[in-house]
């Protein structure tokens, strides 16, 4: 058959077979750029799709140009069948390795393989798959036999099974480029499938042309342009979400593109740098650093030299920051520099955590080479000393711990028998106990290395211990050891102190306005009595008095009930589950409406709104947030109150907005303190407790809120429920 392949006799030209190639090898290049790119199981799964369509298209090709029939038949048994046979199996491969079931679909896998194998073989030993070639206008074709029928329904069913699994993805996914990208893939595959219509001719009387290359050509066509088109998207969502602050420069200096980090460091727009040169940009900034001309000799050497990491950082006088910089050239496709990339780092938290170890790490160390011949003398006055220390302290010998404080075992949740004598590397992250114990061991042997950094440690548990970690070489027991402090980092103390003193409010007020309760009862109650019994006894002017005293003591009473709602807030217990926010507001708008049957007050609540969190707190929060617009509209004919939710990426803002009375924006810091209201009492009654109330919850639920404004225009609340 060889000699046959390679006889020049047996072929003719026939410019039909242009087409089979040209899509051939478009589809084959497409598999591999998209391997080379990303060799991870998914790539390796479309190459493998790829080259089966491949084989399949440029065997028809092939086949075209024969003129001798034995050989077109033994041709499409060994190597265009091996194409077609091996698509399904393919699309379906692909298909669980990029929605990550392959481990879930393994054995289907293997087992459509195995089927397909069975297939190729019974062609290759039989006559059942194809029994002739007929001659059509665009060349010869083979004539399929009885085993084309199971074949076609194993075909079908693949390719069928594989778009259904795409389908189910995309309903469970939230939108999104990962979305966008499978149904992208889902109607590329779905109009390649149609290339299956090339199988029809293998039928008589059927006579379709083999268009098969066109959906083949069109799915190359989408997946170039979703290669392309996403792969700019993710590194633009990437760009913009870095904290680093990144400036990217042409090959002559000038800034293409800033993210919101430079920004926020900078105290600049995006529009001061683009087009600017470095330089043109730097004296919009010199009054804010710490040395302008330092800051500027770094900026012409890192741009000058890229690649070099500066030994400096600048130092931000307003806001106060500590920033590192760096610069790395941005080359072309032919290898030459078309630009640069600069990017700031904000230390300013390590540099302060570094003085903290620093200073503290020194003073050890000076403590360490005093007491040394003390220390041998006297180990209990040493222990005592140590175990006072507020920072962990352990020291380890070759790679062992041989003496701990007691801050440290508190930390870390051991006792002292099972801490004594374990491996350091059982207390390091396993992301990085490589480079930590490599570290560890060049110190230990006398080498420079960083003598402070952050890590994570493992309790006993197993849970986790953001740390910071400072390393000293001591001698100890006459033998050369390390000696380490460790900074929990995980809160502070401050916190801690700030949510107890909280506590001890919220503690404080819910008593005082409790104990107030009563004898504001008795004013009232006595008050009411004098006017119904000694009514004709007093003047005009004493009843006045005493209604007064009536209404001062029943506002006060609500005021005290407001401050015992806002306590309840800080010591209720939370139970979050899914709660329908807009079935909530139209509750909350129904109670509304009875309250004063007579306004006519248009609502528009949007609806399915969901959200995690707890059902009485959310709802007081939105009876509150309603409950205001209701107020503040009373005075409008044509009220209008609103609840809806905006999306900004995954995350959801829920708002309340209304059309009423509005405030000045610039009394908003008041709006959420306790008992301030930016409108009399005479005009609107309230306890000025409402929105104070709101921001606690919300705040208890993680999330922030704000309002904007403006007189006589209406206000709209933005609230979010992490």
């Amino acid at each position: 058959m060889l000699d046959q392949l390679l006889n020049s006799a047996n072929y003719y030209f026939n410019p039909y077979s242009f087409p089979m190639f040209i899509t051939a090898l478009l589809v084959i290049l497409l598999g591999v750029y998209v391997f080379i790119q990303d060799k991870n199981l998914v790539s390796q799964s479309f190459l493998i799709m790829t080259l089966s369509a491949g084989i399949w298209q440029a065997g028809i090709g092939m086949m075209y140009l024969m003129r001798d029939t034995m050989l077109i038949l033994s041709f499409y048994k060994i190597f265009i069948f091996l194409g077609a046979v091996m698509i399904a199996p393919g699309i379906y491969f692909f298909t669980a390795s990029s929605l990550g079931l392959l481990e879930e679909k393994k054995k289907y896998v293997l087992a459509n393989y195995t089927i397909a194998f069975a297939f190729y073989i019974m062609s290759l030993m039989t006559d059942w798959l194809v029994r002739g070639v007929n001659e059509y206008f665009w060349g010869p074709y083979v004539l399929y036999g009885p085993l084309s029928i199971p074949f076609l329904f194993f075909f079908f069913t693949l390719v069928i099974r594989s778009l259904l699994l795409y389908h189910d993805s995309i309903r469970k996914m939230e939108s999104g480029i990962k979305q966008d990208q499978i149904k992208l893939f889902t109607i590329s595959l779905a109009i390649a499938a149609v290339g299956s219509v090339d199988f029809l001719s293998c039928f008589p009387p059927l006579e379709v042309y083999p268009f098969g290359y066109l959906p083949v050509l069109i799915f190359i066509s989408l997946q170039t342009y979703a290669i392309l088109r996403y792969k700019k998207a993710s590194l633009s969502e990437i760009f913009g979400a870095m904290e680093d602050g990144i400036i990217v420069t042409d090959r002559n200096g000038r800034i293409t593109e800033v993210n919101h980090s430079v920004e926020k460091i900078t105290g600049l727009r995006r529009q001061d740098f683009l087009g600017n040169n470095v330089f043109d940009v730097f004296p919009l900034i010199a009054d804010k650093v710490e040395d302008p001309e330092k800051v500027e000799a770094l900026l012409k050497e890192i741009t000058t030299k890229p690649g070099k990491i500066s030994d400096e950082d600048i130092t931000f006088i307003e806001p106060a920051l500590h920033i590192s910089t760096r610069s790395s050239p941005l080359m072309d496709r032919f290898g030459t520099r078309s630009g640069s990339v600069i990017v700031f780092r904000n230390i300013t938290e390590r540099k302060k955590l570094e003085g903290e170890l620093r200073q503290y790490k020194e003073e050890l160390e000076e403590l360490v080479k005093v007491r040394t011949a003390e220390l041998a003398a006297s180990e209990e006055k040493y222990r005592a000393l140590v175990n006072h220390a507020q920072v962990g302290i352990g020291i380890h010998q070759d790679g062992r711990i041989v003496f701990t404080n007691r801050q440290l075992l508190l930390m870390l949740g051991f006792r002292e028998e099972e801490f004594i004598g374990l491996s350091i590397s059982c207390l390091i992250h396993p992301d990085e106990v490589e480079e930590v114990m490599s570290r560890a061991w060049n110190r230990y042997n006398g080498k420079e290395v960083i003598d402070t950094y952050e890590s994570q440690l493992i309790r006993k548990d197993g849970s986790i211990m953001p740390s910071i970690i400072s390393n000293a070489v001591v001698e100890y027991n006459g033998k050369r050891a390390t000696l380490i402090t460790i900074v929990d980092i995980t809160e502070s103390k401050l916190r801690k102190e700030l949510e107890q003193v909280n506590q001890e409010l919220e503690m404080f007020a819910y008593s005082v306005s409790h104990d107030l309760r009563a004898p504001l009862r008795s004013i009232d109650g006595f008050s009411q009595a004098l006017l119904e019994d000694y009514e004709e006894q007093l003047d005009d002017e004493g009843q006045d008095y005493l209604r007064r005293i009536r209404a001062a003591s029943q506002r006060m009473a609500s005021m005290i009930d407001a401050i015992l709602q806002l306590s309840r807030i800080g010591r209720y217990e939370m139970r979050r589950k899914q709660v329908n926010l807009s079935a909530l507001a139209q509750d909350i708008a129904a109670d509304l409406k009875v309250t004063d049957p007579d306004r006519q007050v248009e609502f528009v609540i949007a609806e399915g709104v969901v959200a995690s969190g707890d059902p009485t707190l959310i709802r007081t929060a939105l009876e509150n947030l309603i409950g205001n617009a209701w107020k503040f509209t009373q005075k409008h004919e044509n009220a209008r109150i609103e609840f809806g939710v905006v999306r900004q990426g995954k995350k959801s803002i829920y708002y309340v907005r209304d059309n009423g009375a509005g405030f000045d924006m610039r009394y908003a810091d008041k709006l959420f303190a306790p008992f301030q209201r930016l409108h009399s009492t005479a005009e609107y009654k309230g306890t000025g407790v409402g929105l104070a109330s709101v921001q606690r919850i919300v705040h208890r639920h993680g999330g922030n809120i704000r309002a904007e404004s403006a007189v006589g225009k209406g206000t709209t609340f933005y609230f979010t429920l992490e």
